[in-house]
């Protein structure tokens, strides 16, 4: 395997635990990234796995996977709100279970040249893949206010208002250090030990350029219409917004809707189709988030398909 498969995701040893998973099965690693859920899922178990990713850097870097598992892995280059069509072309119809790991990779945020970070200067763009506009492309091309949803919306900033109108009116906005230079000039320059204020700004960005939150909520809802009985969803976020998608559909999708009229049994439609596992996130130790401190925001929520059996009793009750 070469240098950069050799990379390690977050709360890795917790996903494998929490996944169950069974030779034979059929599972999904909806974010690829450098390979680390892949390589350890498919060398735990003799199952076969679909791996995902709309980075076409991710998928070119995963041919040594592909070399080392054969017919057992199989790479897509594509988005997994997609899920549905890429599981029908592979003629797959049940899934044993599927992991998420949502938000940018290291490699993506470490590259200058993918204008994901304000550590470096260069063209402001943030494409994951997939997607035919940047953030240059975004800021440019939209009024004031549309940059103050943006902003409050996806970096939950509170100065939303000011800083939009610092950037509309410093259009046209070229470089990562141009938008960062917008950002101190009204939030003040970094401090130490404090997270830097352009943190918010460009996640925000980067949020709307990639379409995240809805991708996750899309890629939720492929994962549990293909979820066998007993399956799992993991899901790792990193910050609320994430978060806060994959707990409200977890709660949804487990919970018994009430039927209008209570002398009826509850439709197929009203019974829970998923158990949470997980009644609070897991957290990284102490440890992984010295050796990572970029692991440190990160939470594993798991959730389980209920069996017919489960449903048949729901049904009868």
């Amino acid at each position: 395997m070469n240098k950069e498969l050799k990379h390690i995701p977050v709360l890795l040893n917790e996903t494998m635990q929490n996944l169950n998973l069974i030779d034979n099965g059929t599972y999904v690693d909806a974010t690829l990234g450098m390979g680390g859920y892949t390589e350890r899922i498919l060398s735990l178990s003799n199952c076969k796995l679909v791996s995902i990713d709309r980075d076409p850097v991710a998928i070119k870097n995963a041919a040594t996977l592909k070399k080392r598992f054969g017919e057992r892995l199989h790479v897509v280059n594509g988005l997994f709100s997609n899920l549905d069509q890429i599981l029908k072309k592979l003629s797959i119809s049940k899934i044993n279970g599927i992991t998420f790991d949502f938000g940018v990779s290291s490699p993506q945020i470490d590259n200058p040249k993918r204008g994901f970070s304000f550590r470096y200067n260069s063209a402001l763009d943030m494409r994951m893949g997939g997607n035919n506009f940047s953030a240059k492309d975004l800021i440019n091309d939209s009024d004031a206010d549309s940059i103050e949803k943006i902003l409050r919306e996806y970096g939950e900033e509170k100065q939303a208002r000011r800083l939009s109108k610092a950037i509309f009116n410093s259009k046209p906005i070229q470089t990562t250090e141009e938008l960062t230079q917008i950002v101190y000039s009204i939030l003040g320059n970094p401090k130490k030990d404090k997270i830097d204020p352009a943190t918010r700004t460009f996640q925000a960005i980067r949020i709307a350029v990639n379409n995240e939150l809805e991708e996750i909520r899309l890629g939720l809802e492929a994962a549990l219409k293909y979820l066998a009985p007993k399956g799992r969803i993991l899901a790792v976020s990193f910050h609320s917004l994430e978060d806060r998608i994959v707990k409200r559909f977890f709660t949804e999708n487990s919970s018994l809707k009430r039927n209008i009229n209570r002398h009826l049994p509850p439709s197929k439609d009203e019974i829970p189709k998923l158990k949470v596992v997980t009644k609070k996130p897991i957290l990284p130790t102490n440890k992984e988030i010295n050796d990572n401190p970029r692991s440190r925001s990160a939470k594993l929520r798991v959730a389980e398909k209920y069996s017919p059996l489960f449903q048949s009793r729901s049904r009868a009750a």
